[in-house]
């Protein structure tokens, strides 16, 4: 249970910086602010439907308000929404204005229609609304600095400005896997890849148009007989939604994923003139993204010059080697290993952070791991990866240090699901034969020096 703990507490709680959230909230904000503007006179004739088509939903726990008093709320809404975008008294104006905006889309959702793709816009609003997305790039954060120069709230990096964007992601990421479900547990079940249910609705929502006195879609026209098509377009979208969670296990794999998306519904507005806004803006996705590299490339600042403006982290000795605390793991392996050898130059130009430095377990600091471990020093049929205070062995090891990797090698964690002991007792049977199956190389391999700078003495 030790390694899902720590699994949990990583995904939420690794430290973020303070302005990937408020550039979060300022992108949201504008987002809802332009698109609540350009839906304005249907706001503002919801209260003149037919009463007898409320039924309420969400939060609304009352009947139809006073046609009156209902742009008020709609007007509120707005200038609640320019505050949160400036961040301007986030404590209490980021509450109310995910309050107020959560209510205003039920309310218009209870009269007659659902409007399900405004649902995680809405989950987003609240996240980031009683989050500190204020604590930088905002006006609240302007005073603050005035107030007290020494204040650096900017310039943070902390778990509290973590987990509402690992929230975001989720919200996300659960959207379409509930589509893709609600898709299988439909009467067509795994058929509906066929493409056959997805023409037909494209048929269906060409014909409600055209009844309706709307310009048909030419282009819905033109491929409605390209069966293969609309197979190859309803497999990738199913296996997108379906396959949506793989998105959270690595950054890499989530920005595939959120491009991928972010072409589906584009897909979608082609086909069928389906729009959806929040997704079709791209702003659904941005949590995903480390949305405050924007600033760089507004001031010109190039990777090279972040890297620089970094501030070092603390040091702590391992091994009589000083290393930053929490930016690297070690990993010591039998140096006279073939199999581990390779392992090792696999994971070196995957590891693109320089995540992980290397040792052999021949080594002082090596043996001092396997006596840590109640190993003797001839146990060598096991890998040992040392992260802060902890350590792990054998297949625990190998799928931690390939969640670290380049995608899509962060997939095989996965496996962490696989009970323990049959993980292990894989890992066993290929170490006990490891030296026959992967004889050492005859030779070193010559590696340049920002490798070799790597390994551990």
């Amino acid at each position: 249970m030790r390694p899902l703990r720590e699994s949990f507490h990583d995904f939420w709680f690794t430290p973020a910086p303070a302005k990937r959230l408020g550039m979060l909230r300022i992108i949201l904000g504008a987002f809802i602010f332009f698109w609540m503007w350009s839906e304005l006179p249907d706001f503002i004739k919801v209260p003149y439907t037919d009463a007898r088509l409320f039924a309420p939903v969400g939060v609304v726990f009352h009947g139809p308000v006073a046609a009156e008093l209902f742009p008020w709320a709609v007007y509120a809404t707005f200038v609640l929404a320019f505050f949160f975008t400036l961040g301007l008294w986030h404590r209490v104006t980021g509450p109310l204005f995910a309050g107020l905006f959560l209510w205003l889309l039920c309310y218009r959702q209870s009269w007659s229609m659902i409007y399900h793709s405004d649902d995680v816009v809405v989950l987003h609003a609240i996240v980031l609304g009683v989050a500190r997305s204020a604590d930088a790039l905002s006006l609240d954060a302007y005073f603050r600095k005035r107030r007290s120069p020494a204040s650096n709230f900017g310039d943070q990096m902390s778990w509290q400005y973590n987990w509402p964007v690992k929230l975001m992601c989720s919200l996300v990421v659960c959207s379409y896997f509930l589509a893709a479900v609600a898709k299988l547990a439909g009467p067509m079940g795994l058929g509906w890849m066929t493409g056959e249910n997805l023409r037909a609705q494209m048929a269906v929502d060409g014909i409600r148009k055209e009844l309706l006195g709307k310009d048909p879609n030419p282009f819905s026209y033109a491929i409605y007989d390209k069966v293969l098509l609309f197979t190859v377009l309803s497999g990738g979208s199913l296996i997108t939604e379906l396959f949506a969670p793989l998105a959270l296990f690595n950054k890499r794999l989530g920005w595939l994923w959120s491009i991928n998306a972010f072409f589906m519904h584009w897909g979608i507005l082609a086909v069928m003139h389906i729009t959806f806004h929040y997704q079709l803006s791209g702003v659904m996705y941005m949590a995903f993204f480390p949305v405050e590299r924007i600033l760089d490339l507004w001031y010109g600042r190039t990777p090279d010059a972040r890297r620089r403006a970094r501030v070092p982290a603390p040091a702590v000795e391992v091994d009589g080697v000083e290393q930053p605390v929490g930016q690297h793991a070690t990993l010591y392996y039998d140096g006279e290993c073939g199999l581990c050898d390779r392992f090792v130059q696999f994971v070196l130009p995957r590891d693109r952070s320089e995540y992980f430095q290397f040792a052999t377990l021949q080594s002082e600091g090596g043996r001092r791991q396997l006596a840590a471990l109640d190993m003797a020093e001839t146990d060598l049929k096991t890998i040992v990866l040392v992260e802060g205070d902890e350590r792990y062995t054998r297949s625990t090891a190998a799928l931690r240090i390939c969640r670290r990797l380049a995608a899509p090698w962060p997939l095989l964690y996965g496996f962490m699901a696989v009970p323990k002991p049959l993980r292990d007792g894989v890992y066993s049977f290929v170490a006990a034969r490891r030296k026959r199956w992967f004889p050492p190389p005859a030779e070193c391999p010559v590696m340049p020096p920002e490798l070799r700078r790597r390994f551990l003495s």
